[in-house]
């Protein structure tokens, strides 16, 4: 699936999302990354939903998401209660969905001026 929006104020933006990789500005990933208009982190050793915890999300902090998305393809799992709640206490809304509709959602939030990062996990 490729990706067209306009992404005029955004460093890092997710072009488009193919099984197994996702493309930022153009460039493919295949290992877990998290990614927002103002930063690209892509040494994120996650490889599953179940390994989320507060450290995973403390380096998106500085950018102030207001929510992040989480994309995989373990549907119906999500982050253990602590770490919702720690994420809410920041002002930080969560949502876990596949890995496509992270990809899109992060596009159209990013688009529209939101303050989003999507965090996609990729297994081993």
């Amino acid at each position: 699936m490729d990706l067209t929006q306009d992404f005029a104020d955004s460093s890092f933006v997710i072009t488009g999302y193919q099984t197994g990789r996702v493309l930022v500005n153009d460039k493919p990933y295949s290992k877990s990354l998290i990614v927002s208009p103002e930063l690209l982190i892509t040494t994120w050793d996650i490889t599953s939903i179940r390994q989320l915890d507060k450290d995973c999300f403390s380096t998106i902090l500085d950018v102030q998401p207001e929510i992040v998305l989480v994309g995989s393809d373990e549907p119906g799992i999500f982050p253990e209660g602590e770490v919702l709640a720690w994420l809410a206490r920041q002002k930080i809304g969560l949502e876990c969905m596949n890995m496509t509709a992270a990809c899109r959602t992060y596009g159209i939030l990013v688009a529209e001026g939101r303050r989003a990062a999507a965090a996609l996990i990729f297994p081993d």
